[in-house]
């Protein structure tokens, strides 16, 4: 009788422990449903290798998580704004001018695209020019760019919002934003200039490049003012998703619009213009610089700098 009472009293035990784990279980799932199911998370340990954006976190940053979707809020876009400064930081001068290379080549893609589409619809233009400016600007650009973006590559336009954002928090110093800034911006020129060469077959560049190394001074900075802004609200909205048709929908309606609008890309223009020189517009080298290139790159500086590295800084990145 005591052995079967032992085990009796065993079996109870074991039926207890079991009962035990299972609410334990039970009560580790819910926490974990409720844990993923808060929209924000405290870092409050990080190990010490991740850079001085990683230490700037430790301090117990509240980070915003996407609760629905592949959406991150905007702290969180800032945030990866400043991680993307920092790994492009750390970039090698012939990766970033590698990179820079491709995507102004990209651009140039995007914009003999724009130019054979909207360029060679003059009857279209004539007719019914609003229809003809949205044609230009849905068809073209907002390909280069996501070509841009999926491959990676060392945009100069993208780069000012990006390492600004980088420099306001300290993940990066303002010599690597300059290197930065410098090898993507001749990687562009470079990578441009190479594709509007391989392209000068496309005549309907002439007029394009001859019009827009007309604009004043100062219209050229205002239209390259608003271009930027919207295109690093592409950017910044490409950060903001993980999925490709997400990067692909951010880009379009920005890039859209500012084509649209007429609004002035310096990388763009790096093709543009030079690609009718090559076809005969009359225009100089210097004509194009004083004309467009130089006030258009002011104004494309201006737009990132303020509108989204400076007002996104202020918002969430100033502590």
């Amino acid at each position: 009788m005591t052995t079967i009472s032992a085990v009796s009293t065993s079996m109870s035990a074991i039926s207890n422990g079991r009962r035990g784990m299972r609410e334990t279980t039970t009560t580790t799932r819910r926490c974990l449903r409720a844990a993923n199911g808060a929209s924000w998370t405290t870092i409050s340990t990080i190990s010490s290798g991740e850079g001085k954006l990683a230490k700037r976190r430790a301090s117990g940053v509240v980070v915003p998580r996407a609760s629905v979707g592949d959406a991150l809020a905007p702290p969180a876009v800032f945030e990866a704004a400043c991680g993307a400064a920092e790994k492009k930081g750390a970039q090698t001068p012939t990766t970033t001018l590698t990179l820079g290379f491709s995507a102004g080549a990209l651009i140039g893609f995007g914009a003999l695209l724009m130019t054979c589409v909207g360029g060679a619809s003059p009857a279209l233009a004539s007719a019914n020019p609003g229809l003809s400016a949205f044609l230009k600007g849905a068809i073209g650009l907002p390909a280069g760019l996501t070509m841009v973006i999926l491959t990676g590559g060392e945009l100069f336009t993208g780069n000012v919002m990006v390492m600004l954002s980088g420099l306001l928090t300290g993940a990066v110093d303002a010599g690597k934003l300059a290197r930065s800034w410098a090898l993507s911006y001749v990687g562009n020129f470079a990578g441009s200039v190479f594709m509007a060469w391989m392209a000068y077959t496309a005549m309907a560049a002439v007029g394009i490049a001859t019009t827009k190394a007309s604009l004043p001074f100062g219209v050229a900075v205002a239209k390259g003012v608003l271009c930027n802004w919207l295109v690093c609200l592409a950017v910044w909205g490409t950060m903001a998703t993980t999925s490709v048709a997400g990067k692909i929908l951010a880009i379009f309606w920005p890039i859209t619009t500012f084509v649209a609008l007429g609004f002035e890309h310096s990388v763009a223009n790096m093709f543009l213009i030079p690609h009718g020189m090559l076809l005969g517009a009359d225009v100089t080298f210097a004509q194009m610089m004083t004309n467009n290139i130089i006030p258009v790159t002011i104004g494309n500086v201006i737009g990132a700098a303020v509108f989204v590295a400076g007002v996104n800084w202020l918002a969430y990145g100033k502590k």
